[in-house]
């Protein structure tokens, strides 16, 4: 019997952990469910579209290491990816005129080290072409963490779909940091 029990208590955890996540919903309006699923074993992402037979169309490798999770959205799904300390999402939503799931809007965040510094949150829609971010900076003069004023800005990014989105990710990234960057130096100038 304590054989048993302590083969249970291996075994419990590896299904727990291997369960695959999935959403069903009409994402090409046919009035038929289709699917989208995080493979565990290889941390890709998959979707299967009725209108299109249920062929798998797979993320590439642009999902760093961490938590992946979905989320049903009003028009597509979401895909997390929660690190340590940071983390991004990526929407998507069917495009009727190329029968693909298009990447509609980024989210970002970080904690930042210790202090915080550099912690905070940005979001892009892509339809939209608005960009929003709340960041902040440990100030070392004061030992305090110091919030940025928000900052909206356009930023726009090239069209990006599911599996293709390594490019258009850096480039948000990369423009994500100058903003910041230039906020705080400004805030850094006013102070003195």
């Amino acid at each position: 019997m304590k054989i048993f029990k302590f083969l249970l208590l291996l075994i419990l955890p590896i299904s727990i952990f291997s369960q695959e996540q999935s959403i069903s919903a009409d994402f090409d309006g046919d009035q038929i469910a289709d699917r989208v699923y995080v493979d565990d074993n290889s941390g890709t992402v998959t979707y299967e579209l009725s209108s299109q037979k249920f062929k798998k169309i797979i993320t590439e490798d642009y999902l760093d290491s961490g938590e992946i999770s979905l989320k049903k959205k009003k028009n597509g799904f979401e895909i997390g990816v929660n690190q340590m300390r940071a983390g991004n999402s990526f929407q998507f939503r069917y495009e009727k005129s190329n029968g693909k799931m298009r990447l509609i809007g980024m989210q970002r965040y970080e904690f930042g080290p210790a202090n915080n510094d550099g912690s905070g949150k940005s979001s892009v829609n892509l339809l939209t072409n608005n960009y929003i971010a709340e960041w902040n900076h440990y100030d070392l003069d004061k030992s305090e963490l110091i919030k940025i004023p928000s900052i909206k800005k356009k930023m726009v990014l090239p069209k990006a779909y599911f599996n293709d989105l390594k490019n258009v990710y850096s480039l948000y990234l990369d423009q994500d940091i100058k903003y910041y960057r230039s906020e705080k130096k400004k805030m850094q100038k006013s102070k003195n």
